[in-house]
C-alpha cells in the first residue's frame, strides 16, 4: 500500500497479465489501484470506494467498455460518478467512429494498450490532477458565498470544467455545447482570469 498515494484509480480489464503491469505502473507513479475483472465488478468498486480516474477496456465478457460508460452516465445511481475521467483502451483495432464515440460521450483518451507507459502515467496525471482541482474547489469554495456570489461561482465552475473537458477545441465548439454566444464565453474567461495549461 502506497502511504500518500497521489489518488486512486480504477482498472476495469479482464486480462490478468496486463491488469498486473498496469496496476504496478500506477503504483511506480503513486496511484493506488483497485482492480475489476469486469463492467459488472467495476460498477460495485465504484459503489464502495473514492476512485479519481477509471482506466477502462474496450472489450470486457459480458457488458463491453461502451456498455460500462453509458451505464454510468446516465444511470442515477452513478450520479457522482460521472464527473470521473475515463480512459479507454483497446487492444485490438477498433474504428475510428467508435473511438469519436467514446470521446463525444467525455472519455478523456482513447489509447491502445501499446501506449507507452511513459505517455500513459502524463495522462494519467494530467487528468488526476484536473479531477483533483475540482473537486477540492468545489470542497474549499462552496461555504464562501451570497446567493448572487454563489451564482457566479456556479457559471465560473460550468464554464470552467468546460474548458477542462475540452482543453483543445475551438471557442466557438465550447460555447455551442454551453448554449451560450462565443462572445460570452470569451468575456467570462478573460473576467474569471480562466487559465488551461
Amino acid at each position: 500500500m502506497i502511504p500518500h498515494p497521489k489518488g486512486t484509480i480504477l482498472l476495469i480489464e479482464d486480462n490478468a497479465i496486463f491488469q498486473q503491469n498496469l496496476a504496478v505502473v500506477f503504483r511506480s507513479a503513486g496511484y493506488e489501484t483497485l482492480m475489476a475483472n469486469s463492467a459488472e465488478e467495476g460498477f460495485v468498486v465504484l459503489a464502495n470506494y473514492k476512485v479519481h480516474l477509471i482506466v477502462l477496456d474496450y472489450r470486457l465478457p459480458g457488458m463491453d467498455g461502451m456498455q460500462f460508460f453509458e451505464e454510468m452516465l446516465t444511470n442515477t445511481k452513478y450520479v457522482e460518478a460521472r464527473a470521473i475521467p475515463v480512459i479507454a483502451m483497446t487492444g485490438f483495432p477498433i474504428a475510428d467512429d467508435e473511438k469519436e464515440r467514446f470521446l463525444r460521450k467525455g472519455a478523456k483518451a482513447f489509447i491502445t494498450k501499446s501506449t507507452g507507459f511513459s505517455d500513459l502515467k502524463k495522462i494519467v496525471d494530467r487528468e488526476v490532477e484536473a479531477y483533483k482541482t475540482i473537486l477540492n474547489f468545489d470542497r474549499e469554495e462552496a461555504g464562501r458565498f451570497s446567493l448572487p456570489d454563489y451564482l457566479s461561482y456556479i457559471e465560473k465552475q460550468i464554464i470552467f470544467r468546460a474548458l477542462i473537458k475540452n482543453p483543445l477545441s475551438p471557442q466557438e465548439d465550447i460555447a455551442r455545447e454551453l448554449g451560450i454566444p462565443r462572445s460570452t464565453l470569451s468575456r467570462k474567461i478573460s473576467e474569471y482570469q480562466l487559465r488551461i495549461r
